[in-house]
């Protein structure tokens, strides 16, 4: 039985997205309302907790309009962040997230047709790249956003199904060292999925970019050039 069939976060419901969408309502949440954080006055100032590639992206896609005037958000696995963005580039929220537990950038060939038995820990990554999401729910019910269906790719509230995976401990921790547990899909607090992520893709699709942490950035998003101005700060052409 592959994923597809399986109950949980990576079963996938009625026809291949393909751009439509599932508007979706806002979900209860509680214990986790306190992980998601409002963005302050001035959309940089909560980007001040990523990491040094995430602010180039950022800058990026705003200059080069690249999100084409649609929600966007950007995943950073080096600091195991999400930042999320309206259509304007206007910082909603970041929040911690839960990756793969296999460290790469590239998803193993056929990994959203395998079982989640067969999938070993060196295949639980979490791809980068730049893909266009929608809303949707798996077979539970339960609101996901897909990042890549076909690869069995969403990004989800945290599952705490499994007791012993401590995922809303490990989201509540300072460090990013303990946040790598899940398949591949991305884990985030309740209140940030409810309260950000559905409201901001709901009744369209938006952008996904989730940065590098084994490959370049040029390698990964190569319309993106590098380049230092007289101040030593990263320019983005």
């Amino acid at each position: 039985m592959s994923q597809r069939a399986l109950s949980n976060p990576h079963d996938r419901t009625g026809p291949r997205l393909a751009g439509a969408i599932l508007s979706l309502g806002l979900v209860l949440f509680s214990a986790g309302a306190a992980l998601a954080r409002p963005a302050p006055a001035g959309a940089e100032a909560a980007s001040s907790t990523t990491s040094p590639a995430a602010r180039e992206i950022e800058a990026w896609v705003r200059d080069t309009g690249d999100n084409q005037g649609l929600p966007f958000l950007i995943i950073d696995k080096v600091s195991a962040r999400a930042l999320a963005f309206d259509r304007d580039g206007r910082l909603l929220a970041d929040a911690p997230v839960l990756l793969g537990l296999g460290r790469g950038d590239v998803s193993p060939p056929g990994i959203g047709e395998r079982p989640l038995s067969a999938i070993g820990p060196q295949d639980r990554i979490t791809p980068a790249g730049r893909f266009v999401a929608s809303l949707g729910e798996n077979l539970a019910g339960k609101g996901i956003l897909w990042i890549d269906y076909d690869a069995a790719l969403s990004l989800h509230p945290v599952i705490t199904g499994k007791v012993a995976e401590r995922r809303r401990q490990r989201l509540e921790t300072a460090t990013a060292d303990d946040n790598r547990i899940s398949y591949g899909c991305i884990n985030v607090p309740e209140s940030f999925f409810g309260a950000v992520v559905q409201p901001a893709f709901s009744g369209t699709t938006g952008i996904v970019y989730i940065l590098p942490e084994a490959r370049s950035l040029a390698e990964v998003f190569p319309r993106t050039v590098a380049r230092t101005d007289p101040t030593g700060a990263p320019v983005i052409d």
